[in-house]
């Protein structure tokens, strides 16, 4: 049975063999066999007339992170209803990094995956169905 997530901004349901855990607003679902990391950092739109621009919010991440990826390199992820979403991935000394950033006039949502290079393919399928599954509120 999977880990259904119900925060005020989103609703997720994750693999059932990760454990949660809350650092204010961010999340930290942990997998231990095998190791990764995911983090789940959600935030409420204040001001619908300011809404960000995603794939710039997630290129500047990247770049302020060391990462520089233009916005057109990103991919568009399109399988989340009634949000936009975008995604990019490297590896890293020996880590695969997974990043996704969603968005409606509701709320984003911020998400980082972080496991060994070798564990990646593992958690690729299991990563794409919690994503199927997300809905922003």
């Amino acid at each position: 049975m999977p880990n259904e997530l119900k925060e005020k901004t989103f609703t997720l349901e994750l693999p059932e063999d990760f454990r949660i855990s809350r650092d204010g607003a961010e999340l930290q679902c942990l997998s231990e066999d095998p190791p990764g990391v995911l983090r789940l950092t959600p935030q409420k739109v204040e001001d619908k007339s300011q809404l960000p621009n995603l794939s710039r919010m997630l290129a500047g991440f990247l770049t302020r992170t060391g990462h520089p990826v233009a916005t057109d390199e990103l991919l568009r992820i399109t399988s989340v209803p009634q949000a936009h979403g975008f995604s990019w991935q490297y590896v890293e000394d020996g880590k695969y990094h997974r990043f996704w950033l969603f968005g409606n006039e509701a709320s984003w949502l911020l998400m980082t995956f972080v496991c060994p290079e070798p564990q990646a393919r593992v958690f690729h399928e299991r990563l794409q169905r919690a994503v199927r599954t997300l809905r922003l509120r």
